[in-house]
């Protein structure tokens, strides 16, 4: 909603601050600018990028629109899970999670914490680690290390789509300039023309320079600002998932180990201790 509502407003500011005094609206239809600069731009990314880059990109201007969909109750939610998680471990083994992590999605222990057990990547990384705790291989040390190179190597590929869209967005200046100089070239033509015909070319070749450096910094780059927040939301989750898992692996008891998780939320989502311990009450609950 932020997103839309910020959109309308830069529209709205730059059309208002043009009509008010006076500035004709028509003169800012100028499709062959538009085609010049959208259709430079889209193909300069079609041979910059490569196709699992362009294929994230939609995807992520999705999101970025909708928003991450990360906040406290989601952060709730997975320290509840793995409240859950490591109660049964605790009382029951590893044995007792191994049929939950084997089809998350039917499990009811997952299924108690919809929020959390329906985020793929979050759930990808936590039912990876748990199957170490299972087969028995793993120690505090190595999956600490092993969860550091995935959240690394997620974060990296996360973050490819936004990165093309902000450098997509640093572009759209340049074409906007190679739009006003076409502009101009076709004005030369008409120098022997009245005035008013000079001066329609050369509004419409300023248009060009206009609308590119408008879309970059009053539209995408913003956009893929938004795109790189939403990573780091996301690469937020797993970290927290990290700090409980090793932790629990190294020796905490449960509670300790849900602490250490706490601790790595942003403050801004981040559960009281208070919360905490209801949290953790209400997930030994059978």
């Amino acid at each position: 909603m932020g997103v839309i509502l910020g959109v309308l407003g830069v529209i709205g500011s730059v059309l208002i601050g043009f009509i008010g005094p006076g500035g004709p609206i028509e003169v800012l239809l100028q499709p062959y600018e538009f085609l010049v600069i959208a259709g430079g731009i889209g193909f300069t990314v079609l041979i910059a990028q490569p196709g699992v880059v362009l294929k994230q990109i939609v995807p992520g201007l999705i999101a970025a629109i909708k928003g991450s969909g990360v906040n406290k109750a989601l952060y709730k939610d997975l320290l509840g899970l793995m409240a859950c998680i490591f109660d049964t471990m605790r009382r029951e083994g590893v044995l007792g999670i191994e049929g939950d992590i084997s089809n998350p999605h039917h499990s009811a222990r997952f299924n108690r914490y919809p929020l959390a057990s329906h985020n793929h990547h979050l759930m990808e990384t936590f039912c990876g680690a748990l199957r170490l705790f299972v087969d028995g291989v793993v120690n505090a040390f190595e999956l600490d290390r092993l969860l550091d190179t995935e959240i690394e190597t997620h974060h990296e590929e996360a973050l490819l789509a936004p990165t093309a869209v902000k450098v997509m967005a640093d572009s759209f200046p340049a074409m906007g300039i190679v739009a006003a100089v076409l502009g101009i070239i076709i004005t030369m033509q008409y120098l022997d023309g009245p005035p008013t015909e000079i001066g329609h070319h050369v509004g419409a070749a300023l248009v060009g320079t206009m609308l590119g450096i408008f879309l970059s910094y009053g539209l995408i780059g913003p956009i893929g600002t938004k795109m790189e927040h939403n990573v780091r939301d996301a690469t937020g989750l797993l970290k927290c998932v990290k700090a409980g898992l090793v932790s629990f692996a190294g020796g905490a008891p449960p509670a300790v180990a849900l602490e250490f998780a706490r601790k790595t939320i942003p403050s801004a989502f981040r559960p009281t201790s208070e919360e905490l311990e209801e949290i953790i009450k209400e997930a030994k609950k059978k």
